[in-house]
């Protein structure tokens, strides 16, 4: 499978989603493990699947594999606790993950959910709505936000939306200050281009390496001088380097 671009993997997520949304109730439990499979399978989006799991644990350790192990009033001091949209996603995601995880999934397999939490559904279209309200939608949008507000925490994160922009910004202010110290050189230009495009694609310890070897090079063909590339690497990575070791 083809590792997508943050571009592409947002308009894959946002069609097969929706899919699942206004499907019918029958066919819920074949495109919704479709779409987990897929996510776990691109490497953006498994990651913003860990990021989940660790932002949210607290949450998780609530939950057992098995919810059957849990009574009523657990459940409710559980699903009563979520006090925020995001941590009602991270819920959400938790639970269809561990109906994921099951083997042997019967037709209201995911939507039971509804039900088995929410006491919500009498029927297969009720469980259905319900699932869409207080499952698949909320993780939709905690899902949505990693991709366009979430801050790269660790060099395994990708960058959003809006740390790339951030990212963006600085290529731009870095192309004047070179611009300003009299380095017009096309080749230099490209680097910077090059590097715009790879924020879509690339997590942020591969992003580091690539500018420590786009600039490291530069330096060693003369292009720029070696302070230079020291000061463009520490500006982008937020480091010092001794180039001279």
């Amino acid at each position: 499978m083809r590792q997508l671009t943050l571009n592409e993997l947002e308009d894959k997520f946002r069609d097969y989603i929706s899919d699942v949304e206004y499907c019918e109730f029958s066919d819920v439990i074949t495109k919704l493990t479709q779409l987990i499979n897929f996510l776990k399978h691109q490497n953006i989006s498994n990651r913003i699947l860990e990021r989940i799991e660790s932002d949210y644990s607290e949450i998780k350790t609530k939950l057992p594999s098995d919810n059957n192990n849990l009574n009523w009033t657990d459940k409710q001091k559980i699903t009563q606790g979520l006090f925020t949209p995001d941590m009602q996603g991270a819920f959400a995601y938790f639970t269809i993950l561990s109906k994921f995880n099951q083997e042997d999934k019967s037709t209201p397999h995911y939507i039971q959910l509804a039900r088995d939490w929410y006491d919500r559904g009498k029927d297969f279209y009720e469980y259905q709505r319900y699932f869409n309200t207080n499952f698949l939608n909320p993780f939709k949008d905690l899902f949505l936000w990693y991709i366009y507000e979430s801050k790269t925490e660790s060099t395994s994160d990708y960058f959003s939306y809006k740390s790339r922009d951030e990212i963006k910004d600085q290529l731009v202010d870095l192309k004047e200050m070179l611009l300003k110290q009299g380095y017009g050189q096309q080749i230099i230009f490209d680097e910077i281009e090059e590097l715009k495009e790879l924020t879509e694609r690339v997590n942020k310890k591969n992003w580091f390496e690539l500018i420590k070897g786009k600039f490291i090079d530069l330096a060693l063909s003369g292009v720029i001088s070696i302070e230079t590339a020291k000061k463009i690497i520490e500006i982008l990575t937020g480091s010092e380097m001794n180039l001279l070791k």
